[in-house]
C-alpha cells in the first residue's frame, strides 16, 4: 500500500505540474519571440525618426549608410528602388509599406521581418526593412526550460519524498495491526498494539487493544466455568470469531482516502509557493549622466550637418535611477528624434540635468523650434501625418516604469520643453499632480 500510495500521489504531482510548466514554457517562447520583435520595431523606429530628417542627397545618403553598418540586419529601400545595408531577407512582401505606408510583421522562412515604412511627403515612401532570425527570436529560449524542466523533476521528487513519508505513517499502523491480527488469530490473545498515524488509524489500534482486552478477559471467565459448563464453550468461541471478523469492519478504507486527499493539498501548497518564488529580478539601476552623455554625443554629428547649436547642462554627480539603461536610451533616442524631425534645420536644443527641489531627478529637453500645434499628438498612442505618437508613448511609458512622470510644456520664449521626473534609485514613486 505504502508503494501504491507513493505511485498515485506521483502520478497526480506530474499531472499537475506537467499542466503547469507545459504552458509556462510556452509563454516563456513566446515571451523570447515578442521581447525580439519588440526591440526590432523599436530599432526600426529609430532607423526611421532618423531616415525622416535627412534628404536625398549624396552626402544624406552617405550619413546614412553609415548608420545602418553598425545595423547588419537592417536594409532601407529607398524611392528608387536603392537598397542600403543588408540585403532584403527572401520573400519579405513591401508592397503594403510603399502603397498604403503600414508598418507590420512578415513571417518569413526560418525568421521573422519588421517592415515600417518612412513617409517622405511626394513619391514611394522609404521602407525599413529589419529581419529576425530565429537563433535570436528562440535566444534563451532552451536554458529557460532546461531550468524549468529541473524544478519541475526537483518538484517530482519532492512530492515523492512527501508522499513517502505520509504514506508510512499510514501503512506502518496498518502492518502493526495486520500482524497482531495475525498473532491474535494464533491465539495470542493478549497482544496490542501501539495506536499511532492518523487519528482514524489510531482509533481502529485502541479499538483492537479494547478488543483483546475483552477477548482476553472472556477467555479467562470461561476457563473457570469450563469445569461446570462446558457445554457453553462454544458460545465464546462463536463471539471470539465474532469479534475477530468485526475488526475487519473498523478498518474504514475511506479515510485512507481522504489522507491521500491531504497529500494532494499539501503537494499543490508547495507547487504554489515554488511558483511564487520565480520572479523577474529586480533592482536594476542606471546611470542617467552616463546615458545622456551617451546619447548626445550619437546625436551630435546629426546636429553640426544641420547646423543645430546644442548643450548639456549637468548639475548632479550621483544620478543613479531605477530601470534598465536601454529604456531611458530609447526615451533620450525619442525625446531628441522628435526635436530633429518637428523642429527645422538649424534649431538648438538645450539639455538640462539636475536634482530638484524635492531631491527628485529632472532631466529636461528644451528646443528653440516652432512648438507642438497640435496638443492631440500628445495623447497616448496618437498619430498623425508625420508622427506615429510613439516617440511620446516612449518617454511616458518609461518615466512611469522608473517610478515617474513626464511632462510637455511650452519653451521660454518659444519652442517645446519636456520635463522628466524620476526619483533616485531605491527611492518611492513621484507624487502625481
Amino acid at each position: 500500500m505504502r508503494r501504491w500510495l507513493s505511485l498515485y500521489a506521483l502520478s497526480i504531482t506530474s499531472i499537475v505540474i506537467i499542466a503547469f510548466l507545459v504552458p509556462l514554457a510556452v509563454l516563456i517562447r513566446d515571451l523570447a519571440v515578442d521581447r525580439a520583435m519588440n526591440a526590432a520595431e523599436r530599432e526600426a523606429q529609430t532607423v526611421a525618426r532618423f531616415a525622416s530628417t535627412i534628404d536625398d542627397g549624396r552626402d544624406s545618403i552617405a550619413a546614412l549608410e553609415r548608420t545602418l553598418a553598425a545595423a547588419p540586419d537592417t536594409a532601407v529601400m529607398l524611392s528608387d528602388g536603392t537598397v542600403l545595408g543588408a540585403s532584403l531577407p527572401a520573400g519579405v512582401d513591401l508592397a503594403a509599406a510603399r502603397e498604403l505606408g503600414q508598418a507590420y510583421r512578415q513571417p518569413l522562412d526560418g525568421s521573422e521581418a519588421v517592415v515600417v515604412p518612412v513617409l517622405r511627403g511626394a513619391g514611394a515612401p522609404w521602407v525599413i526593412v529589419i529581419a529576425v532570425p530565429s537563433a535570436v527570436l528562440t535566444q534563451d529560449v532552451e536554458s529557460a526550460w532546461v531550468i524549468l524542466g529541473a524544478l519541475g523533476l526537483g518538484l517530482i521528487g519532492l512530492a515523492f519524498v512527501v508522499a513517502d513519508r505520509m504514506g508510512r505513517a499510514v501503512v506502518n499502523p496498518i502492518k502493526d495491526l495486520v500482524e497482531a491480527t495475525h498473532r491474535l488469530g494464533k491465539g495470542e490473545l493478549t497482544v496490542t498494539v501501539d495506536p499511532g498515524g492518523p487519528s482514524e488509524l489510531a482509533e481502529v489500534g485502541t479499538a483492537f487493544n479494547t478488543l483483546t482486552g475483552r477477548v482476553s478477559a472472556l477467555m479467562d471467565r470461561e476457563r473457570e466455568t469450563a469445569a461446570d459448563i462446558s457445554h457453553r464453550l462454544r458460545t465464546p468461541l462463536t463471539a471470539l470469531k465474532l469479534d475477530i471478523e468485526a475488526v475487519g469492519k473498523h478498518v474504514d478504507v475511506s479515510r485512507l482516502h481522504q489522507d491521500v486527499d491531504e497529500l494532494e493539498r499539501v503537494v499543490s501548497h508547495v507547487i504554489n509557493e515554488a511558483r511564487r518564488s520565480v520572479r523577474e529580478g529586480g533592482g536594476v539601476v542606471a546611470d542617467l549622466v552616463e546615458i545622456v552623455a551617451e546619447r548626445l554625443e550619437y546625436w551630435g554629428w546629426l546636429a553640426a550637418d544641420q547646423g543645430r547649436q546644442w548643450n548639456l547642462d549637468v548639475g548632479i554627480r550621483d544620478c543613479a535611477v531605477n530601470g534598465y539603461p536601454g529604456d531611458f536610451e530609447a526615451m533620450l533616442d525619442a525625446l531628441l528624434g522628435n526635436v530633429f524631425a518637428h523642429t527645422p534645420a538649424g534649431t538648438g536644443y538645450h539639455v538640462t540635468l539636475r536634482e530638484s527641489e524635492r531631491g527628485l531627478i529632472e532631466l529636461v529637453v528644451a528646443d528653440q523650434g516652432p512648438g507642438i500645434a497640435d496638443d492631440g499628438l500628445l495623447e497616448r498612442g496618437a498619430s498623425g501625418s508625420r508622427s506615429t505618437g510613439l516617440g511620446i508613448d516612449i518617454v511616458r511609458r518609461t518615466a512611469e516604469a522608473a517610478g515617474g512622470e513626464a511632462r510637455w510644456e511650452s519653451g521660454d520664449p518659444s519652442g517645446t520643453l519636456v520635463r522628466v521626473v524620476l526619483p533616485p534609485a531605491g527611492g518611492g514613486p513621484v507624487p502625481v499632480r
